[in-house]
C-alpha cells in the first residue's frame, strides 16, 4: 500500500466515525425532543394550542432571566410531579356473584380476577379506595385488604 491509499483509507475511517457521531448525536437530540413532549403532555398543557404553549414557554424563560432563584422553585415542583403516588393493594371478595355493570368497573379499575381464590386483586391508589368501595357495595363485599 503506498501513501496515498493509507491516507484515503484514513479518510474513509474518518467519515465513518465522523458519520457515527452524527448519527449518536441526532439520536440523542430526538431523545431529548421526545421526553421534552413527554414533559408537556404530563404537564397537562397538551390540550393548549402550540401558539399558547411556545407563549407560555417563551413568558417563562423570560421569568428565568429576571429570577435565577426561581429555578428552585421549578426544581421542587419537578421532583413533586415526578414521585410515582403511592399504590394499594385490594382485594374485594362477594358474598355471591356480582352483577356484570359492578364487574365492568373494577375491571376498568384495573382489578384482575382471580378464578383460583375467587376475589378481585389489584392495586389502586389511596384515593380510589373509596370509589372501590362504593362500586362494590359494602353488603356485598366480604373484605377489602390493604
Amino acid at each position: 500500500m503506498d501513501e496515498l491509499e493509507k491516507n484515503q483509507a484514513r479518510q474513509k475511517s474518518l467519515k465513518r466515525k465522523e458519520t457515527a457521531i452524527k448519527k449518536k448525536r441526532r439520536k440523542t437530540e430526538n431523545s431529548r425532543k421526545y421526553k421534552l413532549g413527554g414533559m408537556i403532555v404530563k404537564a397537562g398543557l397538551d390540550t393548549l394550542d402550540d401558539d399558547v404553549i411556545i407563549g407560555l414557554l417563551f413568558a417563562q424563560k423570560n421569568t428565568l432571566a429576571e429570577n435565577k432563584a426561581i429555578k428552585n422553585d421549578w426544581r421542587e415542583l419537578g421532583i413533586k410531579a415526578s414521585i410515582k403516588p403511592e399504590k394499594l393493594g385490594v382485594i374485594v371478595k362477594f358474598l355471591g356473584r356480582p352483577l356484570e355493570e359492578i364487574t365492568k368497573k373494577l375491571h376498568a379499575k384495573k382489578l384482575r380476577w382471580n378464578r383460583i381464590s375467587k376475589q378481585w386483586e389489584g392495586t389502586i391508589l389511596r384515593e380510589e379506595l373509596e370509589e372501590i368501595q362504593a362500586i362494590a357495595g359494602n353488603e356485598n363485599v366480604t373484605g377489602i385488604e390493604l
